[in-house]
């Protein structure tokens, strides 16, 4: 792929920047809190407890759902514009050459109220609260031609990736900015995950601890990197998506196939080095679904996926970030090259969503 990443931004509860955020998780610290406006019952005890999560504090109090998006994704832009030093708002033709893609959770969930299948359902109620209102806050004139919201939920940052070259061909554009912001600790939200019993609780220890944050990068056409020549730039070796038909929500028993034919297209596009024996950057977070489908799809990638894997995962010090998660791997992964704690040239990271999307990439140093 003719496409490097040139950038990156993210906030989070281990730090209001993406360097500080990815030493914390490289160093395994956490900072969950509990949650004491929402309270769940002890069955052994029969006394309400709060649920333990990760909230970004001094950020997303006193605001929810939308409210919280907007936060958190003007925080990790504001991170993305110092670490990349690019122009500000006065420097027209370098935003009017730039797109914008947003990813969100699946609005059809139970979560929004919405109906899984319903395929006519219109994503213009989270374009007039969501993304009008975040242009208008970013205040970077990119056209709204430009600007593209995707409902894929944390796949969402991998699917962006897997069509970069094509998206930015077709529009004719140098670059794209890719922001992915989600929260699990506002009390609506909260409300879902423990109506579907995927909250960590004492009954429940294989659920997911709630957590939010914001993580966005600059995707640029390689041509465009170097006229530029940023202090930062990793080259997309290769991305995959596919569609997992039992998933989550489908009841049916989920065996990695998906996942599986993704990392293998991946694998197969970087040309790495098989039996692959590097890092990989996984949104494994506690719930059964998701080590399932992991297991399932490391046995059936058994010839081409080492034993000795290096596995990071950025939810045991976040918790589930929900749609952020895919973006904040990339963020990770990113920094753990730059820093030198990958284990080899190049590191994947791969992303598995509540409906099915499921991702993989791979991340090269600059070569």
């Amino acid at each position: 792929m003719d496409v490097v990443i040139t950038s990156l931004g993210m906030v989070s509860s281990v730090g209001g920047d993406v360097v500080t955020a990815c030493a914390a998780i490289r160093a395994g610290i956490v900072r969950a809190q509990p949650l004491t406006y929402f309270e769940v019952l002890d069955e052994a005890s029969q006394d309400l407890e709060p649920i333990t999560g990760h909230p970004v504090r001094g950020l997303t109090e006193g605001f929810t759902i939308i409210g919280r998006w907007l936060r958190l994704a003007r925080a990790c832009v504001a991170d993305l514009l110092h670490q990349g030093a690019l122009p500000d708002a006065t420097h027209a033709a370098f935003w009017r050459a730039t797109g914008l893609r947003v990813v969100v959770p699946h609005l059809l969930d139970d979560r929004f109220g919405g109906d899984a299948n319903d395929a006519s359902a219109s994503t213009e109620p989270v374009r007039l609260a969501y993304l009008q209102p975040l242009l208008g806050a970013l205040h970077l004139p990119i056209e709204e031609r430009n600007v593209d919201i995707l409902c894929l939920g944390s796949t969402g940052a991998i699917q962006s990736i897997q069509e970069a070259s094509r998206w930015l061909q077709a529009r004719g554009l140098d670059r794209v900015l890719v922001i992915a912001a989600d929260s699990y600790c506002d009390p609506l939200t909260l409300e879902w995950l423990a109506g579907a019993r995927r909250l960590k609780t004492p009954e429940n220890p294989v659920g997911l601890m709630p957590g939010e944050a914001g993580a966005c990068f600059l995707l640029e056409a390689a041509a465009s990197a170097r006229r530029r020549k940023p202090a930062m730039c990793f080259p997309i070796a290769s991305a995959a998506v596919r569609i997992e038909q039992h998933h989550l929500f489908s009841r049916k028993p989920n065996t990695g196939v998906a996942l599986a034919e993704a990392l293998e297209e991946t694998l197969v596009g970087a040309a790495l080095e098989v039996p692959f024996a590097g890092s990989i950057v996984s949104d494994l977070n506690g719930e059964n679904w998701r080590a399932n489908e992991w297991g399932y799809a490391r046995l059936r990638l058994e010839s081409r996926l080492a034993a000795g894997l290096h596995l990071m995962l950025p939810a045991l010090s976040l918790g589930d970030t929900g749609a952020a998660s895919g973006a904040g791997g990339v963020c990770v992964a990113a920094r753990a090259l730059a820093r030198g704690y990958a284990r080899g040239a190049q590191i994947l990271v791969v992303s598995s969503s509540e409906r099915g999307h499921v991702g993989a990439m791979c991340l090269s140093m600059k070569g």
